[in-house]
């Protein structure tokens, strides 16, 4: 879809989006692929989001995650539990507490591992990749690996894409923002001493379904490795957030991974929007080519931990009184605490059984964001 620049006002509005509306009127963005396409900015009299009821299955829907029991929390041999999935796109939780007693092969696609508590190692063919909690892992297509945790209270938002996971991105800041690219880890083979046994098993998924085929060898021995494809592990400790104290970004702005159907973002601690007659909170929005989901991974007011998933056409944003709220908090020398991971599909994305039964047990949990 091409970029148009052929603008039209009609009625009341502000000459700058997203500056003048506190106190005055309810701004609503209406637009396409995401925050990059065609768009419209639309000023209600009235709170746009003030939602008596839903009748059908589109909805907001969150949950606690810090008390989701996964599939792999009590057998090791069990792989992540799905939270929402499309045909690009699988959203989940790991849990796992216990090593992998096999070698494993994902074949349905890249798998992004983020770390928001535990600590231990993915042992990959092409050497170990130690973890800790703000850690991205991202492990190609076909990579075989073992995950041994060190820790037994491990919590991982994992992204499984059938497209290839790259980083996004930024050429306006230049090569050295969001980060440095030396800041990549990128292992280095090893030898792992396991010790030598009758045969060794390696488990692929594939389709969706699972098969063991055994060695008799360990399919995890490489002695060297060269090539563009391969692991890597970034902290978000060391991602840059582009800002600005005048205006509030776009989410797009703090894209750290990318495919053609999907975004991955990084919300980050920084300087908040510093005129009081901007808006710091985002803007109500439909985003109707995109599924919105967010983990929380830190925040002050909230626990960590929380997933949301908002469906494309539904408006959603913060609620008038948490607007009002905050506006009345707001001061010019502020910073944004939030820490989260968001992922944004084109296509939606369907909540699986295992987050609509946890959320039908634990309805308190529901937290909508």
């Amino acid at each position: 879809m091409k970029k148009s620049w052929i603008q039209h006002v009609r009625g009341k509005t502000t000459r700058q989006a997203r500056v003048g509306t506190v106190g005055t009127m309810y701004e609503e963005l209406f637009g396409r692929q995401g925050f990059s396409g065609p768009a419209a900015m639309l000023y209600h009299k009235n709170p746009p989001n003030a939602l008596i009821r839903i009748e059908g299955n589109l909805g907001v829907r969150s949950a606690l995650t810090t008390e989701f029991v996964t599939d792999d929390l009590s057998d090791a041999r069990a792989d992540f539990t799905t939270l929402a999935s499309n045909q690009d796109v699988k959203v989940g939780l790991s849990r796992r507490a216990e090593n992998m007693p096999f070698a494993y092969r994902n074949t349905d696609g890249d798998l992004l591992y983020f770390v928001h508590r535990g600590e231990g190692v993915f042992a990959t063919e092409f050497g170990p990749i130690e973890y800790e909690a703000g850690d991205y892992v991202l492990l190609p297509k076909g990579t075989t690996f073992r995950h041994l945790p060190t820790t037994d209270d491990g919590l991982f938002y994992v992204t499984e894409s059938v497209l290839p996971i790259d980083f996004a991105e930024h050429e306006q800041v230049g090569r050295h923002v969001p980060f440095d690219p030396t800041l990549i880890t990128i292992p280095d083979v090893v030898d792992y001493g396991w010790p030598e046994q009758d045969e060794w098993e390696l488990r692929i998924k594939h389709g969706g379904e699972y098969s063991s085929a055994f060695y008799p060898n360990n399919p995890i021995d490489l002695i060297g490795w060269k090539g563009d494809l391969f692991p890597l592990k970034i902290n978000i400790r060391d991602i840059i957030p582009v800002g600005s104290d005048r205006i509030h970004l776009a989410p797009s702005s703090w894209a750290t991974f990318e495919t053609p159907r999907m975004m991955v973002v990084t919300f980050l601690p920084q300087i908040a929007v510093a005129d009081l007659t901007s808006e710091e909170l985002p803007s109500d929005h439909r985003n109707i080519d995109y599924d919105e989901t967010v983990f929380i991974h830190h925040h002050p007011m909230l626990p960590p931990g929380i997933f949301s998933h908002a469906p494309q056409g539904l408006l959603h944003g913060p609620s008038a009184d948490i607007r009002k709220m905050f506006n009345m908090m707001r001061k010019p020398e502020a910073r944004r605490q939030l820490t989260a991971v968001s992922v944004d599909t084109c296509s939606p994305l369907k909540p699986s059984n295992a987050l609509v039964e946890h959320i039908k047990k634990k309805p308190s949990e529901g937290i909508g964001l």
